[in-house]
């Protein structure tokens, strides 16, 4: 999002960021930083203000500002980017594989309650001109389970820097990871980048690769709980890496991408997997399912539940080195079409016809 702020403000737009908090430069020419207050102790207060916040601050400039872009559940807005999903979609799908205790913590968590009512305010309030959906999955779960017409979603997908994320990476930090985590040069190295691991299946990628006829290392790259998963240790090496900066050289010191999600809108991740060169493994309940083709770019599994498919798909790969090349430039190739030129003029023509709409 900063380097659209930016390319805008270049432009000559002026843009107002609404924020508790905003990292970045915030005297760029162009831009203007406002706090939102909010009570920040836990997530249920710090949403609950924050939307309230947001609400009349926005209402005190009615008809001041040409857009309003939201990328959190708010209440007042032209445009809601809904890059998280659909809560309810979430919770029904963490629903069907609990017992009577996590079923009961979903019910008694009052947060959950507090977003699936800022949910059905903004969705059946159609507090919004337009809804900008991360992916045709996310299109289609605000579709069947609120009351909005799939007329009022565009799909915006995530544009990636080609640059950064690039499978040359390999002659530069390969050898170098590998060894940092005493990964041998042979080894067949799984990656998975991302917070939520219960939500993106690191339970099943772990059983998944004990399942391997071979060696091979699991690296998790990501801000979370290792010691959950220790139970499903076996034979091969996992590694949990911790939340890293310089996530590209994790890309280039792997083989293969994957998340197995229980819902997983469409990370940017995938996109940066793919433009380093790794072929993907994933499941249908991911929007970048939608992206894949299978056996093209990677493999698509029916579920994180079918182990021995996410198994099978990483064998096939492990064992064919000719394979997991062409796949490996297939991938480059796909993720590719995300340009930064391709997504901003998409956003920028999407903006004028809202604004020409508005009137």
């Amino acid at each position: 999002m900063r380097d659209i702020i930016a390319m805008l403000a270049a432009r000559g737009h002026e843009i107002h960021i609404y924020a508790i908090d905003w990292d970045d430069d915030s005297s760029s020419p162009g831009v203007r930083f406002h706090r939102v207050p909010a009570m920040t102790f836990n997530s249920f207060l710090r949403d609950l203000t924050f939307a309230w916040s947001c609400l009349i601050m926005l209402k005190r400039r009615r008809g001041y500002f040409d857009i309003i872009q939201t990328h959190d559940k708010t209440l007042y807005q032209d445009i809601c980017f809904v890059a998280d999903g659909c809560h309810i979609e979430w919770l029904r799908q963490r629903w069907k594989r609990k017992g009577l205790p996590g079923k009961l913590s979903i019910m008694l968590n009052p947060y959950h309650w507090l977003i699936l009512l800022i949910e059905m305010m903004m969705y059946n309030g159609h507090r919004f001109k337009r809804i900008f959906a991360l992916s045709h999955l996310v299109k289609k779960d605000i579709v069947r389970n609120y009351h909005v017409s799939g007329d009022e979603i565009d799909v915006v997908y995530h544009w990636i820097d080609t640059g950064r994320f690039h499978p040359d990476n390999r002659e530069k930090y390969r050898k170098t990871i590998r060894v940092r985590h005493s990964v041998a040069d042979e080894d067949f190295v799984i990656l998975f980048v991302g917070s939520g691991f219960e939500r993106k299946g690191v339970e099943y990628i772990i059983r998944a690769a004990e399942m391997l006829s071979g060696p091979a290392t699991v690296l998790i790259v990501g801000k979370g709980d290792g010691r959950p998963y220790q139970k499903f240790l076996g034979k091969q090496k996992v590694i949990f890496c911790g939340a890293q900066k310089e996530v590209h050289e994790y890309y280039a010191a792997s083989d293969i991408f994957i998340l197995a999600p229980v819902y997983e809108p469409l990370g940017l991740v995938f996109l940066e997997a793919m433009a380093s060169g790794l072929p993907v493994i994933t499941t249908r309940s991911s929007g970048a399912a939608e992206l894949i083709k299978n056996g093209v770019h990677g493999y698509v599994v029916d579920g994180p539940e079918d182990i021995r498919g996410i198994a099978g798909s990483m064998q096939v790969l492990a064992d064919d080195p000719e394979l997991l090349k062409a796949m490996s430039k297939n991938a480059r190739s796909l993720a590719e079409e995300f340009t930064f030129e391709k997504h901003i003029g998409r956003m920028t023509a999407l903006y004028e016809a809202i604004i020409d709409d508005k009137g």
